[in-house]
């Protein structure tokens, strides 16, 4: 009889390790990283990362903190720019939580879940209309410079 209770016992002791590990991991933490960009007038285009997410008011989730580029840009029906473009490198730094090795813990230990949400805000400005004269000028002045180029045999 004891035989058999020293045969059973280290299998019970087994099972209990394996619920206590998938109990840890289905409980286990995460942290869920927002990032949620708005303009003034709303209704712009965001590229994060010169990829566009949405319109303003738009809510992305991220996984790396640092620097990321954002550009905002209110167009017409037809592409063409309303407001000035602009073009915003913002440093998203992390909680103290999620910082190494404290990480570890808040990612896959806690049995919580965690929020990191950041804001970001942005006027946009009219679009300075250039005179007519002016972009005329412009415009000459570029098929001038690409003729010259043209006449200019290519070595390779």
């Amino acid at each position: 009889m004891t035989a058999k209770l020293y045969l059973y016992l280290p299998i019970k002791i087994s099972r209990i390790i394996i619920l206590g590990l998938l109990s840890c991991i289905v409980l286990s933490g995460c942290v869920l990283r927002t990032l949620t960009i708005n303009s003034e007038p709303s209704g712009a285009k965001v590229y994060l990362d010169d990829e566009l997410i949405g319109e303003t008011p738009v809510t992305t989730t991220f996984t790396y903190y640092g620097t990321r580029k954002i550009i905002v840009e209110k167009t017409d029906h037809e592409g063409r720019l309303l407001y000035e473009r602009k073009i915003i490198y913002e440093k998203i730094k992390p909680p103290f939580y999620q910082i190494v090795p404290l990480d570890f813990f808040s990612e896959l230990i806690l049995p919580i879940k965690l929020k990191d949400e950041h804001h970001f805000a942005y006027q946009l400005e009219p679009l300075k209309q250039r005179p007519k004269e002016e972009v005329q000028k412009e415009v000459m002045e570029n098929a001038e410079e690409l003729r010259e180029r043209l006449k200019t045999p290519v070595i390779r």
